[in-house]
């Protein structure tokens, strides 16, 4: 079972992006939110790769992946964003 596949089918919570936080799969979440309610949209990081996990009908679905081979941090979350945010505006 991968990361993606243990999440709630469902938004997650503050909480719950923290706990993301303190396991062991991944060194950095971040909820994608445009104000404070629960986020259908997740920035997972490792340090080899940045994700992007939007919350569609069928579930957890990554939309993004950038490797860190090439790309520093900080680049690979900002494309994995705006990824986010062009296929929220898409639905």
């Amino acid at each position: 079972m991968t990361l993606v596949d243990s999440l709630p089918t469902r938004p997650l919570d503050d909480g719950e992006v923290a706990a993301l936080n303190r396991s062991d799969a991944v060194e950095l979440a971040i909820a994608v939110d445009d104000d404070d309610t629960p986020t259908d949209a997740v920035l997972l990081a490792t340090a080899s790769w940045v994700k992007a996990l939007l919350l569609t009908d069928d579930g957890w679905e990554v939309v993004e992946t950038v490797s860190l081979d090439d790309v520093e941090r900080y680049e690979a979350l900002r494309v994995c964003e705006e990824t986010v945010r062009d296929a929220r505006t898409d639905e």
